[in-house]
């Protein structure tokens, strides 16, 4: 602050040292930054405390701008602009875990690999109890006694020995001279046995498996012994089916098609659009005796029987052999059955009914019958196309059976 003692022109001068101008302008004193600015009165005050010598023309000049000056500095500040909010630290990223291995990665004891072990565990120790439970204990004494029940009880040597359990069969037909027949291998259904056996095993019921499906309809047949061999158990049955009258199996006479009668009669019969002979062939992976039929896309076949003694009821069964020809060829089948020169029923199946059952009730007596198939799709599909080879294998079979009130 400047002393109030100093003449005005010494404080003119040290006040234009501190605060150099351009050259353009003249200086202009200006009031020590760090001194309070002071109110007109109270300069003029001091400057009439001067001897009146002291006050020039050249002294009074800067007074008179003072206020000006004065005015600029005490403008109030502009606030200065806020400080963005420093932004929190970034926190380091974590160190990259270390890899390891593949086999460490999977022997590290984990969730999944634990329980994985476990399911291990559990599976082979159910492998381990299953073996053990089911493991073969058929010896050739339990097969040799069968044999001696069957050669003791059985009534008849023509009661077929049908084996429920299917992974019983090869051994048994290996050692069981019963269970080689026609009837106890690929047998229509169980309605043509008015007595026949069941070998199974123990611990198996065979009722409720595919054995069951073999009934279509008729009650469950009544059993009448009961003989446990060792681990195989041999059942008789006896049912009230009523009296087979013909089968077509042993009654085909003649056969013809559109371009003639077919040539053949002993098991085999060779026509212009095919073939038809009496096989055993597989039909819903199942064995089954009866008449193939290979003709061509269309082709009617006409199976003359002949005259017979008929019953109140004519049972048949249709299906489609070879598992590869139904998957590629999709094919349809229409059968109709003449009595007398007339048509009686007709029919329509299809490759995925299986083994298809039919019926009909017919008049008692002596009446002509004939049998007409004809296959709607022949051939197979392929990826080129539809291919007229090779012809499906149509089989058929009928019975016919006086049953009365026997069966319904």
């Amino acid at each position: 602050m400047p002393d109030p003692h100093e003449g005005p022109g010494e404080v003119a001068a040290g006040d234009a040292a501190d605060h150099p101008t351009d050259a353009t302008t003249e200086p202009t004193p200006a009031l020590d930054a760090d001194a309070s600015p002071k109110p007109a009165s109270a300069l003029d005050a001091d400057a009439l405390a001067e001897p009146p010598s002291a006050l020039t023309a050249d002294a009074l000049a800067p007074a008179v701008d003072t206020p000006v000056e004065v005015a600029a500095d005490l403008a109030p500040d502009t606030p200065p602009d806020p400080e963005p909010p420093t932004p929190p630290p970034k926190r380091p990223p974590p160190p990259p875990a270390p890899r390891h291995h593949a086999a460490v990665r999977l022997i590290r004891p984990n969730g999944a690999v634990i329980l994985l072990g476990l399911l291990c565990a559990l599976a082979a120790i159910e492998s381990i109890s299953a073996f053990l439970e089911y493991r073969e204990r058929i010896g050739e004494a339990d097969w040799d006694e069968v044999a001696t029940v069957l050669a003791n009880q059985s009534s008849e040597a023509t009661e077929p020995v049908i084996v429920a359990s299917e992974w019983l069969g090869p051994s048994a037909r290996m050692r069981l001279p019963q269970t080689r027949s026609w009837d106890a291998l690929a047998y229509p259904d169980l309605r043509s046995f008015p007595r026949f056996w069941l070998l199974t095993h123990k611990r198996e019921r065979p009722w409720r498996g595919p054995l069951r499906a073999e009934l279509e309809g008729l009650p469950r047949p009544k059993l009448i012994s009961v003989h446990d061999v060792g681990e195989l158990s041999l059942q008789e049955y006896e049912q009230d089916i009523g009296t087979e009258r013909f089968s077509l199996l042993e009654s085909v006479h003649t056969i013809t098609t559109a371009q003639g009668r077919c040539r053949g009669g002993t098991g085999t019969w060779d026509c212009k659009e095919g073939r038809v002979s009496l096989r055993t062939v597989e039909i819903d992976y199942r064995p089954r005796r009866c008449l193939v039929l290979e003709l061509g896309d269309g082709v009617t076949a006409a199976i003359n029987l002949g005259e017979l003694e008929l019953g109140d009821h004519i049972r048949g069964h249709v299906g489609f052999a070879d598992f590869n020809s139904r998957l590629r060829a999709d094919p349809t089948a229409r059968l109709e059955l003449w009595l007398d020169g007339a048509a009686a029923a007709r029919w329509v199946f299809t490759d995925d009914q299986g083994w298809a059952a039919f019926a009909l009730a017919t008049p008692a007596g002596k009446h002509e019958l004939e049998l007409r198939v004809t296959s709607t799709v022949a051939g197979t599909w392929q990826r080129d196309g539809h291919r007229d080879t090779p012809t499906d294998s149509l089989c058929v079979e009928l019975r016919g059976f006086e049953e009365g009130s026997a069966t319904p």
